[in-house]
């Protein structure tokens, strides 16, 4: 079997229109040379997971450098022509379930030229727009997966961790079916307990995902935080829109937190008593509490100043740096 051969439009997410905003951003497409037909099926995404029903949409056709042309629902057509005003095509739509619409154009006058589509959102909320172009009708029927690929949990040591629960939304012009079956282990204590699928275009499923709780590893390693990437088998080609990145990690307790607290207030007394008490003003009695020998047990009756030394240890210097020095006892 060939693969279908198709544009999906836009190619970083569903396109955004809110209410009584004006025409979208104009977004070109291939048409071929020797085409003599081409289909867009497009989909209005409601933003509550279910169609929006006959919804005020407004989809422009433009061929070259011509005006863009209002397509109209069938049986009506409309008449689009190049920037001569030369005919090249004709463009109606017919509605389909679920929010989606197929436009079928029929070219009368191949060429070698750009075409664009643009979109108004005429109805009162907010929606979202995918579409899919081919010169097969058959291949516009493609699924297209959306949800949140982030997700991260917190949890005290040995403590149970909440589900993850992704939602995942349908924003294709064909139903969508996730092959990844529930009881799937997605590495690093995340299991896939349960999954929607198939789910229809303009409608959501769900992933349920346990969590392991977090461990104390014996052997001195301490506390382990894990993260996984999963990517679930399912019949869209885009694979960085189906996966996962998951992680989980410690959360500390109040008692902790408190205690944490104390030591970092206590280190800052240390620190700040070391900082009023610098090396040259500590006391000879604090380096040498006991005489090491009978060499030094001048120290406990010697000055208070570490850079204290007899003359008559150091009768080398005792004309130079020990002249300002207290006097021996």
């Amino acid at each position: 079997m060939v693969d279908p051969v198709f544009q999906m439009f836009p190619e970083d997410g569903p396109l955004r229109l809110a209410a009584g905003s004006p025409p979208s951003t104009p977004v070109a497409f291939e048409v071929g040379a020797q085409l003599t037909s081409v289909f867009l099926r497009l989909i209005k995404v409601g933003t509550n997971c279910a169609p929006t029903g006959e919804s005020a949409v407004v989809v422009e056709l433009r061929a070259g450098e011509g005006d863009f042309v209002p397509v109209p629902r069938e049986p009506d057509t409309v008449t689009i022509g190049d920037v001569s005003l030369t005919p090249v095509a004709t463009a109606s739509w017919v509605p389909e379930p679920r929010g989606v619409i197929l436009i079928s154009v029929d070219i009368g006058k191949p060429a070698e030229m750009p075409w664009e589509l643009r979109i108004t959102n005429k109805a009162p909320v907010e929606l979202l727009f995918v579409w899919v172009v081919s010169d097969l009708e058959e291949d516009t029927r493609q699924p297209r997966l959306m949800m949140e690929r982030f997700h991260g949990r917190e949890a005290l040591l040995g403590k149970p961790v909440g589900d993850i629960v992704v939602n995942v939304a349908n924003v294709g012009t064909r139903e969508l079916t996730i092959d990844t079956p529930a009881g799937t282990d997605l590495g690093n204590g995340f299991l896939l307990d349960e999954r929607t699928s198939p789910i229809l275009p303009n409608d959501c499923g769900r992933l349920v995902i346990k969590v392991a709780p977090l461990a104390f590893v014996p052997g001195g390693v301490g506390l382990v935080r894990h993260g996984t990437d999963f990517t679930l088998q399912a019949d869209t080609r885009d694979v960085e829109e189906r996966t996962l990145h998951l992680t989980r990690s410690q959360k500390v307790s109040k008692e902790k937190e408190k205690e944490k607290e104390g030591k970092e207030k206590e280190k800052e007394g240390k620190d700040k008593e070391n900082k009023d008490t610098p090396d040259e003003l500590m006391m000879v009695g604090d380096l040498f509490p006991t005489p090491l020998s009978p060499l030094v047990a001048w120290a406990g009756a010697a000055s208070p100043h570490v850079h204290f030394i007899p003359r008559e240890l150091r009768p080398d210097v005792s004309t130079s740096a020990l002249v300002h020095e207290d006097p021996a006892p």
